[in-house]
C-alpha cells in the first residue's frame, strides 16, 4: 500500500497570538495509526491486511523469493537459472552463514509479519464478534500455517515472540521442530473449536475444513498418523481453499510466476541429483509446462510449470486432494489395503480436481509440452519401501509448488529412516558443481539481535 500524505489548511502567523509548536502539527489522513486500528471499523483492515500478509509469505510479494518457490529450491522441484549467488547457494545445498546472507531470509521475516498480523487480527475481529465469527477460524488456521511452514522448512531454532505486547521487541528462545508443529496443532485445534457445534453457510465451512486440513498436516507432521487420519476424515475431496494473488501490485504478483515464468530466475527441475523426481519428463497431466528461453544467466533453458502461469494465479494452500493424501498416508502406516485406492479414487478424477484447483489448469494446448491426459491406476509394487516411494511420489504431482516438498523430505529421513542423500539431490550438479548437505532453511542473520536466540543451535543439516 502507498503511503501518501498532504497538508491541510493554511498556517496563519499573527503578532497578536502564535504557538509555534502549530507549525508542526500535520494532519495525515492515509496513514492508520495504532490506535486507529483498535476499533470496530478498522476489523475489515486488519483482517485483509493479515490475510495479505500470509499470501506475501507464502507465494507472493513479485520478485521476492517467497516460501512457495525458496523451499522449493531447496528441494527437488526447482533449479536455479540465476546469477544471484543466494539462488544457486539454495539450489545446490550449500547455503551461506547467515552473517553473508540467505535466500530464505525474505521468507522468514515475512512468515514472521504474516504469523503477527494473523494472530493480531484474530483477536481484534473477536473483540468486536461473536466468537464463532469465520474470520477468527480463517485467521487462527492461517497463523497456525505459519507455525507449519517453520517446522516444515526452517532448522529447528525458530524464535517465537509473543504478540501481546504490541509495540515491544520481546527476546524468545529457538523452538523446536516438534515444538512448532504441535503450537501449529494448537492452533488448528483452536480453529475448529471458535467455529461452535454446528457451524454453517459457505465462510464457516470453509474456515472449518481449512483448520481440519491443517491440523491433518501438523499431526501427519509430528508422526501422529491414526489422529491426522481423524482430522481429515470428514473433508470433501472437493474442498479448495486458495490463497489470492493479483497483478494490481508487487506485493499481491504470484511470486513463483514472477521467478519461473517472467524473469527466467528458476526453471523446473527433472531428476536433479539423481534423486529429484522427473516432474517433466514423466509426462504427467497433473503438471503441464512448457520450453521458455535461456534463463537469466543466459546458459540454462528454463522450464515454465503452468499451474501457476499468471501474476494473477490462485494457489491452493489446502483441499480435499491434500486430504486424501494424508489419508492414504495413514492407512499404509496402518497396514490397510485401501491406502492404494484412495490414491487411485484421485487419479481417477484428475482433470476435474485440477480444474477446481487451478482456474487456468490447462488440459492439453498447443504450447504444452505434456500430451498424456489419462491417469493409470497405482499397482500395488509389493514392498514396503517402494510403496513409500510411490505414496510420496503421488504427494509430490499432486502438491507440487504448494510448500509441501521440503518437509516431505525432511520426514522421509525423520520417519522413515531415508537418509538425507538418499532423498535429496546429490552429487554433481550441471551449473553449480556438488551439492551440499543441507536439508532446511537458514534463519535470518538479524535474529540474531534477539537476545535470547542461540544461532549455534541452527544446524542445517538436521531433518
Amino acid at each position: 500500500m502507498t503511503r501518501w500524505s498532504a497538508l491541510l489548511g493554511v498556517v496563519a502567523l499573527t503578532t497578536a497570538a502564535c504557538n509555534t509548536k502549530d507549525v508542526l502539527n500535520v494532519y495525515d489522513p492515509a496513514v492508520a495509526t495504532p490506535g486507529s486500528l483498535q476499533t470496530a471499523g478498522a476489523v475489515p483492515t486488519v483482517y485483509y491486511g493479515a490475510v495479505g500478509d500470509f499470501a506475501a509469505a507464502w507465494d507472493g510479494n513479485g520478485l521476492t523469493d517467497a516460501f512457495v518457490p525458496t523451499s522449493g529450491l531447496l528441494a527437488d522441484e526447482f533449479r536455479s537459472s540465476d546469477t544471484f549467488t543466494t539462488r544457486n547457494d539454495a539450489d545446490r545445498r550449500t547455503q551461506a552463514a547467515p552473517a553473508n546472507g540467505n535466500l530464505s531470509d525474505n521468507s522468514y521475516v515475512a512468515l514472521h509479519r504474516a504469523r503477527r498480523s494473523l494472530e493480531v487480527g484474530a483477536t481484534l475481529v473477536g473483540k468486536f464478534n461473536p466468537a464463532t465469527d469465520p474470520r477468527i477460524s480463517e485467521l487462527t488456521s492461517l497463523a497456525g500455517y505459519t507455525y507449519l511452514l517453520f517446522g516444515e522448512g526452517f532448522c529447528g531454532n525458530v524464535p517465537i515472540p509473543p504478540t501481546s505486547k504490541a509495540e515491544e521487541i520481546v527476546p524468545a528462545a529457538g523452538s523446536s521442530t516438534k515444538d512448532l508443529f504441535d503450537t501449529a496443532a494448537v492452533r488448528f485445534n483452536a480453529a475448529i473449536a471458535g467455529l461452535g457445534a454446528s457451524p454453517s453457510g459457505v465462510p464457516a465451512t470453509t474456515s472449518l475444513n481449512l483448520a481440519r486440513v491443517g491440523l491433518g498436516r501438523a499431526l501427519l507432521d509430528a508422526g501422529k498418523y491414526p489422529e491426522a487420519l481423524a482430522a481429515v476424515a470428514a473433508v470433501p475431496t472437493s474442498f479448495v481453499y486458495k490463497v489470492y494473488y493479483s497483478s494490481n501490485t508487487g506485493r499481491e504478483q504470484n511470486s513463483l510466476w514472477n521467478l519461473n515464468g517472467s524473469n527466467n530466475r528458476y526453471t523446473m527441475a527433472d531428476s536433479e541429483g539423481t534423486n529429484g523426481l522427473d516432474y517433466r519428463s514423466a509426462n504427467d497431466p497433473r503438471i503441464p509446462w512448457k520450453r521458455l528461453g535461456n534463463g537469466f544467466d543466459n546458459v540454462t533453458p528454463v522450464y515454465q510449470q503452468l499451474l501457476q502461469p499468471t501474476a494473477d494465479a490462485d494457489v491452493p494452500l489446502a483441499d480435499g486432494v491434500e486430504a486424501r493424501l494424508i489419508q492414504a498416508e495413514a492407512l499404509l502406516k496402518a497396514g490397510n489395503a485401501t491406502w492404494i485406492d484412495t490414491l487411485n479414487v484421485l487419479r481417477a478424477n484428475y482433470a476435474a480436481l485440477q480444474a477446481a484447483r487451478y482456474a487456468d489448469f490447462p488440459l492439453v494446448s498447443a504450447t504444452d509440452s505434456v500430451t498424456a491426459t489419462t491417469l493409470a491406476p497405482l499397482v500395488d509394487p509389493g514392498t514396503a519401501t517402494a510403496r513409500v516411494d510411490m505414496l510420496f511420489r503421488e504427494r509430490a504431482f499432486w502438491l507440487y509448488a504448494t510448500g509441501h516438498r521440503l518437509g516431505d523430505l525432511r520426514r522421509l529421513i525423520r520417519d522413515y529412516g531415508r537418509t538425507a542423500n538418499s532423498v535429496f539431490p546429490t552429487g554433481s550438479s550441471p551449473k553449480h558443481g556438488v551439492f551440499g548437505d543441507d536439508v532446511n532453511l537458514v534463519i535470518a542473520f538479524a535474529e540474531q539481535n534477539n537476545t535470547a536466540y542461540n544461532p549455534g543451535a541452527c544446524v542445517s543439516t538436521t531433518p
